[in-house]
C-alpha cells in the first residue's frame, strides 16, 4: 500500500487547459512565478502536455535563459513535430542562444507549415541579419511585411536597416521617413534616416531630432544612439558647433572611463614579447599560406575604403571584421588573468601547433570563398595581434591603414562604438590611446621589417589609382581596374563607413578635424607632437 503521506490527488486531465490557462493568465500579467506554479501543476502529472512544455519554455525566454527553453520546446516537439507555433518559439530560443543557423533552419520549417504568420518571417529575417546574410533577412522581412499589409510597424524600420548595409539608401530613407510619420520606432528609425540619407540645410529632420531628445521619455541607449544621429544630421548641415554639441554631450551622459594605463601595460608585454630574435627563431613555423589580408590600424582610418578597393579584385574577397583571430588568441591565453600565459603559449609553439592553429583560421576564410586566391579580414584592432599573425601567417600580406591623427581621432569621436572601444570616451582618452597604438606600430615595423605595408588615406583621396596599384601589388595579384570603380562592387558593408565606400573617392574628408577646432583643445594636447601628423 502507497504511504498515505506520499498520497495525494492527480489533476484530473479535465483540469489541465483550466490550469493551464490560470498560468497564461498570470504569465500575462507579469506574475511569472505563480505561472510558472500552474505549468509545472500539470507537468507533475502530465509531464509529456506538449502544451505545459511549450509554456514551461516561454517563462525560460522571460527569464533570459534560451538554453533551458530550448529544451522545453524540443520536448514539446516531441509530440506535435509539425506545431508551427513550437517551432517558431524554438527558433526564437536558438536565436537568443546565439545559434542563428539552427534558428533559420527550425524556422524555415516552421513557414513552410505556417507560410501566413507574419512574426516566423520577422525573426527569420533576424536570424539572417545575425549571419550577415542580408539579401535573404529582405526577403524575409518583406514577406512579413507584406502579411501585415500596409500599416508601418518596427519591422519596417529592420527591414530599413538592412536595406542600409546593402546600400540601397534611398529605398531606406523612405522607409525611416515613413515610420517617422507615423511615430513607430522614433528613435531607431531617427537615426536609421541619419545613416541612409544626407541633409540638406533646409531640412528638418536634425531640429527634430534634437527636439524628440528634449521632448521624450528615453532610456538612456534611445538618448545616446539619438544624439550620435542628430549629430551627423547636423554635421551635414554644416552646423558643426551644434554637432559636436550633441557629441560631446553623449560622451558626458555615458559617464564612462579609461583606463589607459592597463593598455600600455599590455602593450608593453607584447613588445618584450614579440622582439626581432623570437621572429628570427621562428621564421619558419606557421603556414605557408599567402591567403589571408590582414587590413589593420586605427577604426576610422580608411580600413573600409581599403576593403573595398580589395574587394573589388575579382580574385580577393572581403570577409568583413572578423572576430576569429583574437578568439585563437584568447584560446593561447591573450588577456587572460594569468599575464604570462599568452607568452608561454607562444614562446613554446611548435610547428605542427601553429599550422594546426592557422588551419583553424584558413577555415573561417573558406566559409567567406572557397575560390578566391586571397581573402580579407578588416578587424581594424588585429593591430594588437600583429605578432600573433606574423607567427602563423609568415607570407601573408599585411596592410596598415594610417589617416592623419587629428582625422581620426575626431572621426572616432563622433562614432557611437561599442563599450568595447573605451578609449573612445573623451577627447583625451582618444588621444592617449592613438599614441600608444602609435608607439606599438612602431614596434611592429622595427621587429618585422618589410613585413607590413602603410597606407597613407590622404594618398588614396589624392591619387587613387596609384595608392590603388600599390595595394593590388602587394597581394602578388596582377592589376585589375576594377579596382578603380570600388563604389560599383556590391558587397554587403555594415561599418560606419557603408556611405562611404558607395561613392567614388572624394577630398572633403581631409582635414575634417578643422570643423571641430575650437572644441578639440583636449585631444591636441593628449597627441602632443602626433597632432601634426
Amino acid at each position: 500500500m502507497d504511504n498515505p503521506l506520499e498520497q495525494r490527488r492527480k489533476l484530473p486531465a479535465g483540469q489541465v487547459a483550466p490550469t493551464l490557462q490560470q498560468g497564461i493568465a498570470a504569465q500575462r500579467a507579469g506574475d511569472f512565478k505563480r505561472a510558472e506554479f500552474f505549468y509545472q501543476s500539470v507537468l507533475r502529472d502530465h509531464p509529456k502536455n506538449s502544451d505545459a512544455l511549450n509554456l514551461m519554455g516561454t517563462i525560460a525566454l522571460e527569464a533570459k535563459k534560451p538554453e533551458i527553453a530550448t529544451g522545453y520546446f524540443r520536448k514539446a516537439l516531441k509530440k506535435h513535430p509539425r506545431n508551427p507555433i513550437f517551432l517558431y518559439n524554438l527558433g526564437s530560443a536558438q536565436l537568443k542562444d546565439h545559434k542563428p543557423q539552427h534558428a533559420v533552419d527550425t524556422l524555415r520549417k516552421a513557414s513552410l507549415i505556417k507560410p501566413d504568420y507574419a512574426m516566423t518571417w520577422v525573426m527569420l529575417g533576424r536570424a539572417e541579419v545575425q549571419l550577415g546574410r542580408h539579401e535573404q533577412a529582405l526577403a524575409s522581412f518583406d514577406r512579413a511585411v507584406a502579411l501585415r499589409g500596409d500599416k508601418i510597424s518596427a519591422v519596417e524600420v529592420e527591414r530599413g536597416e538592412v536595406l542600409v548595409n546593402l546600400g540601397r539608401m534611398t529605398e531606406a530613407a523612405d522607409v525611416f521617413s515613413a515610420a517617422i510619420a507615423q511615430n513607430v520606432e522614433m528613435v531607431r528609425a531617427m537615426a536609421g534616416l541619419s545613416m541612409a540619407r544626407k541633409f540638406k540645410p533646409e531640412d528638418p529632420e536634425p531640429l527634430q531630432m534634437a527636439q524628440h531628445l528634449e521632448q521624450a521619455e528615453l532610456t538612456q541607449t534611445q538618448r545616446n544612439t539619438l544624439r550620435y544621429a542628430a549629430g551627423k544630421a547636423f554635421a551635414d548641415q554644416k552646423n558643426f558647433d551644434a554637432a559636436f554639441t550633441q557629441f560631446a554631450t553623449a560622451k558626458e551622459e555615458a559617464d564612462n572611463t579609461f583606463a589607459i594605463d592597463l593598455h600600455r601595460e599590455a602593450f608593453q608585454r607584447l613588445k618584450d614579447l614579440f622582439t626581432k630574435e623570437f621572429f628570427e627563431a621562428r621564421a619558419d613555423i606557421g603556414s605557408p599560406s599567402q591567403r589571408p589580408i590582414f587590413v589593420i590600424g586605427m577604426p576610422r582610418s580608411g580600413t573600409t575604403l581599403t576593403e573595398q578597393i580589395l574587394a573589388s579584385h575579382p580574385q580577393i574577397t572581403g570577409a568583413g571584421e572578423l572576430s576569429d583571430m583574437r578568439k585563437l588568441a584568447a584560446e593561447l591565453g591573450h588577456g587572460n588573468m594569468d599575464k604570462s600565459l599568452y607568452a608561454r603559449n607562444l614562446t613554446n609553439m611548435t610547428s605542427g601547433q601553429a599550422r594546426k592553429i592557422a588551419g583553424k583560421y584558413l577555415a573561417v576564410l573558406k566559409r567567406y570563398s572557397g575560390t578566391a586566391q586571397r581573402v580579407v579580414d578588416k578587424m581594424p584592432h588585429n593591430y594588437e595581434l600583429m605578432g600573433l599573425i606574423a607567427l602563423l601567417f609568415p607570407n601573408a600580406t599585411v596592410i596598415h591603414c594610417q589617416r592623419s591623427a587629428m582625422d581620426t581621432c575626431v572621426s572616432c569621436f563622433t562614432q557611437n562604438f561599442s563599450k568595447a572601444h573605451g578609449y573612445n570616451a573623451d577627447l583625451r582618452s582618444l588621444g592617449q590611446y592613438y599614441r600608444a597604438y602609435d608607439d606599438l606600430m612602431q614596434h611592429w615595423h622595427s621587429v618585422l621589417p618589410g613585413r607590413i605595408l602603410d597606407s597613407h588615406y590622404e594618398n588614396m583621396i589624392n591619387d587613387q589609382e596609384a595608392a590603388s596599384r600599390r595595394l593590388i601589388a602587394r597581394t602578388g595579384l596582377e592589376w585589375d581596374d576594377a579596382c578603380l570603380s570600388f563604389e560599383k562592387t556590391e558587397r554587403l558593408v555594415t561599418t560606419p563607413s557603408r556611405w562611404q565606400v558607395r561613392q567614388p573617392i572624394y577630398k572633403t574628408s581631409l582635414k575634417s578635424w578643422q570643423k571641430y577646432e575650437s572644441h578639440l583643445g583636449p585631444l591636441q594636447k593628449a597627441l602632443g607632437p602626433l597632432a601634426e601628423t
